[in-house]
């Protein structure tokens, strides 16, 4: 029977983040909950043969809310790419990973508005100049952890191995553990693909090309909110016309088995110009220079800007019509704290940053002109 529901990440994926205190693994980094490394087997640890059983009989849990309610506004999810990107015909019971996603470095450029200080030690380091971030700056410290970790998973059904950061592209650590894992796979040549999320900021060294060209695909998942002072408001402190060089380079000089993908987070700042970006993307940057299409997938932003939560009925009723309305759903209720806690997060870090939201986002500053 077809498993309208079936995730491969579900039944093949594994996140393993070495960057936080307890070291955690995921089987989707769009589930807000995560695990201790330690606590149980790895690849078949309670937790995760729970929801894959679920998976299996066509339900949708609720920690897959985030992929639900992208593909029910008509949009791809994660899920729906990595059921066509995996090429998995509905398996179940997999041996090891399919997809593993890595995170070793949170090394970072940027303190993004739709990120956090757990994720960017340039958010550590812009906390801290602001009095607000006691720790140390994070530094990657478990190479031996992370190599013994590896050693122990089943790697013989590895298809896609991906970095998460930071800026993944920042950290040589991300490229030596790449060459450790290509070298360990039979014919990555022919099955392996790697995967980088990447700002777009940064380029990809020399010595990191024959790296490359050992992967059969190498996909560069570039994250875009927006376009213009837009972007450079949500992606601080990046400049668009830098970003953009930088991407037309990378697409120009790096090997033909390199493809991209523009990876989007709706939030409330952005989502009344989505279409700005998409059409930024279909004129400039629809495909590499083989011809490769570059998709364009999103998902929702969580904490502050879930637009979820954080919506006024005015901003309901400007996307009533707009291809985009069904992301924010049919059970939608204004929430007047969730939405003063926003503003005062926009505005505290407007201070820091010598911005204004009402002047980069001005139809949106009127969404909320009763909470000003």
């Amino acid at each position: 029977m077809n498993n309208s529901a079936y995730c491969s990440i579900i039944h093949g994926g594994l996140n393993l983040r070495f960057s936080t205190p307890r070291q955690q693994k995921q089987h989707c980094c769009l589930i807000p909950k995560s695990f201790n490394l330690n606590d149980g087997p790895i690849w078949n640890n309670k937790q995760f043969v729970e929801i894959r059983e679920k998976n299996k009989t066509g339900t949708w849990t609720p920690e897959c809310s985030n992929c639900k309610k992208i593909e029910d506004a008509g949009f791809d999810s994660m899920r729906t790419g990595m059921n066509q990107g995996l090429g998995l015909n509905q398996d179940y019971d997999l041996p090891g990973p399919v997809r593993l996603d890595l995170q070793v470095d949170i090394s970072c450029n940027l303190a993004c508005r739709i990120c956090t200080p757990e994720f960017s030690t340039y958010w550590q380091k812009h906390l801290k100049e602001n009095n607000e971030w006691d720790e140390k700056i994070f530094s990657p410290n478990r190479v031996e952890t992370i190599y013994k970790t590896l050693e122990e998973l089943d790697l013989s059904n590895l298809r896609l191995l991906l970095f998460t950061g930071g800026e993944t592209l920042m950290s040589q650590l991300n490229w030596d553990v790449a060459k450790y894992i290509v070298d360990r796979v039979n014919n990555p040549k022919q099955n392996l693909m790697l995967n980088f999320q990447t700002n777009g900021t940064q380029p990809i060294l020399q010595r990191n090309i024959e790296t490359i060209e050992k992967f059969h695909l190498v996909r560069l998942n570039i994250s875009l909110d927006g376009t213009g002072d837009r972007f450079e408001y949500l992606r601080w402190p990046a400049v668009w016309n830098q970003t953009v060089d930088n991407i037309f380079e990378l697409r120009q000089t790096l090997p033909s088995n390199v493809m991209f993908l523009i990876e989007e987070t709706v939030c409330s700042l952005n989502l009344f110009y989505m279409t700005e970006l998409e059409s930024w993307a279909k004129e400039n940057f629809n495909a590499n220079r083989e011809g490769d299409v570059t998709n364009h997938t999103r998902h929702l932003a969580q904490g502050h800007f879930d637009i979820r939560q954080t919506l006024t009925q005015e901003y309901v009723d400007a996307m009533s019509g707009t291809p985009y309305e069904n992301l924010i759903g049919s059970n939608w209720t204004e929430q007047p704290d969730k939405i003063r806690a926003m503003i005062a997060e926009i505005n505290k870090f407007d201070r820091y940053r010598n911005q204004d939201w009402r002047k980069t986002f001005p139809e949106v500053a009127e969404f909320y002109r009763r909470y000003l």
